[in-house]
């Protein structure tokens, strides 16, 4: 069995006392179908001749020898049924295996659906805890669209093998070996047909598997990146459309469909020929039987009841038989979307907490950056040899041109990246040896590209910290400066406000990221040019709110505009990843360095760049 499948198995051990039930259910259901082909010879010879006990006296071959172990009081009574009484023994026996074969059906029916569900749930969320503990560096190579599709589309794909693959593999493959059994013990002579047409069946089944499973894997994949471009193309839909691309994404996103049309055309080809084939080599097997038994009842060396029974054995397999033959197409389709998923699955998560954190709980003194360089790319390394300390209580901001390593600095900080050599210290543990849930508990973070939630304004202030009552959220907004434009909203604060915060202007989304950190209350902050993009009454609002947080904390400040920076404690220049100026808004502009110079330039530009951008 493919290796891909039996790890999707191992899912099931959890869950192996209803397997179990579901395997008797599947027996039971095997049974069932044998005794009704067991029934119909007999039952058809009664119908024919009226002569219950003539069954017992005439019958030929494996019938005889069952009726050879009977005990003798039984077959006394048997043979003195009279005709009113024998009308009822074959439809109750009829009525009795209907009702033992739907308990079995419907048992085994509603088992395996269940243990499938079970095994896919613990499957997505395998799969998305596993994706969020993942760092920013994997979400560069793995597009959202595509993981979205594994989890989902994927996740479904492996639920509907488990439940219409392996399910049926076994349910079936029981019932045809129930009824081919039944056959060898009816005739071992009539037998040998079933040897000719069984494996000869189950030939095409394997190749078709095999090649299934290799077309579903391409167009899984053109699945995904289809579905990553599509969701990539809806979030800047406003970027494509005012820039005239809409021909130019079109185009990507048909061949990528046209791409997953080839693989599809491919996938129903084989589905097509699969089935016709399997009943061409059916019916010829059941031709064969025909012609055989045929000769042998018209010279009376084959009864009749006899041949029926086995008759409707052969006949009952068909529909097993082609079951078993989609069989293939599900598994075949589960394993590709398997492999999809453990491959993410399979993706180390690069950072996590050491096995033995050291003891620390809370920041109590200071963060050191030591010496610390990085490199997103082997070929070019962003900081080089940086090194700075934030004492608790002060504000430090860091400035710099573009690509300095200012938002590089503090992606560090909480662990997005591993730093390639140095080491950052919190009160003096490097970061790497503490726990890393604690680490990140203690710093809050507020972001030029502010991300909320398609949740209402309550819920979205209160995430991370779930536990906070009615009062401090509303007190977090007063403090963010929301509260006045949130009371506006058409629902207050359980207005639901969208994908990313839409129906918000940018000011009201910082202030709400604000209000967020509020609560929060962690002793590290971190702003990564939180008012770049806002005009300057936004910008206003949202440096009030800014200064409320800052209060009694402990910060590092990424500003691109320097003006709002003034008052910080210590501002440190980085220029080619390296600390090229320290000190105060002041003494930096006495310096006349590089500070001065950007400073010059942007106040210069200030006020009709803010006008600008209103």
């Amino acid at each position: 069995m493919d290796k891909t499948i039996l790890r999707m198995l191992r899912y099931a051990v959890p869950h192996i006392g209803a397997f179990i039930l579901a395997f008797f259910f599947m027996i039971l259901l095997a049974l069932t179908s044998t005794i009704y082909a067991f029934l119909a010879g007999p039952a058809l010879r009664y119908v024919l001749t009226g002569d219950f006990s003539a069954l017992f006296k005439e019958t030929s071959g494996a019938y005889r020898s069952y009726i050879a172990y009977l005990p003798a009081s039984l077959l006394d009574w048997i043979q003195s049924i009279d005709q009113k009484s024998a009308l009822l023994i074959f439809p109750v026996a009829i009525l009795v295996t209907a009702v033992f074969k739907g308990i079995a059906q419907t048992g085994q029916f509603h088992l395996t659906g269940v243990i499938a569900q079970k095994i896919l749930l613990k499957l997505r969320t395998e799969l998305f805890d596993h994706i969020l503990t993942m760092p920013p560096a994997f979400y560069v190579k793995m597009r959202q669209g595509d993981l979205v599709t594994r989890l989902v589309q994927d996740g479904h794909m492996v639920e509907q093998a488990l439940f219409y693959g392996v399910a049926p593999l076994i349910r079936d493959t029981l019932t045809v070996i129930a009824l081919i059994g039944f056959c060898f013990w009816l005739d071992p002579y009539l037998s040998l047909i079933i040897f000719l047409v069984v494996p000869a069946c189950c030939l095409p089944i394997v190749r078709f598997s095999k090649w299934l499973k290799k077309v579903s894997s391409k167009g899984q994949n053109a699945l995904g990146e289809m579905s990553a471009l599509s969701s990539e193309i809806i979030g800047g839909m406003r970027v494509v459309q005012a820039f005239g691309m809409e021909d130019h994404e079109s185009r990507r996103f048909k061949n990528l469909a046209l791409r997953y049309l080839a693989e599809m055309r491919k996938s129903y080809f084989i589905r097509a020929v699969r089935t016709p084939i399997m009943e061409i080599m059916g019916a010829a097997g059941l031709a064969a039987l025909l012609w055989w038994s045929g000769a042998s009842l018209t010279d009376g060396s084959l009864d009749a009841s006899h041949f029926i029974s086995f008759f409707v054995a052969i006949v009952m397999m068909y529909d097993p038989l082609k079951q078993l033959g989609r069989v293939g197409e599900y598994m075949a389709q589960g394993a590709a979307s398997a492999e999809r998923i453990f491959a993410v699955l399979d993706e180390p998560a690069a950072i996590k907490s050491p096995k033995k954190p050291a003891e620390w709980h809370t920041f109590t003194s200071m963060v050191e950056c030591q010496n610390l360089h990085f490199a997103y790319t082997p070929d070019k390394e962003v900081l080089l040899g940086l090194s700075l300390k934030v004492k608790k209580g002060q504000t430090v901001a860091v400035v710099g041109r573009s690509g300095a390593g200012k938002t590089t600095l503090v992606n560090l900080l909480p662990r997005f990246y591993e730093v390639n050599s140095g080491e950052i210290l919190i009160d003096g543990h490097n970061i790497n040896t503490l726990d890393l849930k604690a680490l990140r508990h203690n710093l809050a973070i507020v972001t030029q590209d502010t991300v909320l939630f398609n949740d209402t304004v309550f819920n979205n202030i209160r995430y991370g910290r779930e536990e906070a009552t009615n009062e401090e959220v509303f007190a977090a907004a007063k403090a963010a400066y929301a509260d006045e434009f949130i009371k506006e909203l058409p629902s207050g604060y359980e207005t639901v406000i969208g994908e990313r915060g839409v129906i918000l202007s940018g000011g009201q989304k910082q202030r709400l990221a604000i209000a967020r950190a509020l609560l929060k209350d962690a002793p590290l902050l971190i702003l990564d040019e939180a008012t770049s993009a806002l005009g300057i009454e936004s910008e206003r609002m949202v440096q009030k709110a800014i200064d409320n947080l800052l209060s009694g904390r402990t910060a590092i400040v990424i500003a691109h505009r320097l003006s709002t920076i003034r008052q910080a404690d210590d501002i440190i220049v980085l220029d080619g990843g390296r600390v090229a100026e320290e000190g105060s808004h002041e003494e930096l502009i006495k310096a006349g360095g590089l500070y001065a110079h950007l400073y010059e330039l942007q106040f210069g530009e200030e006020v009709a760049d803010s006008h600008e951008k209103n």
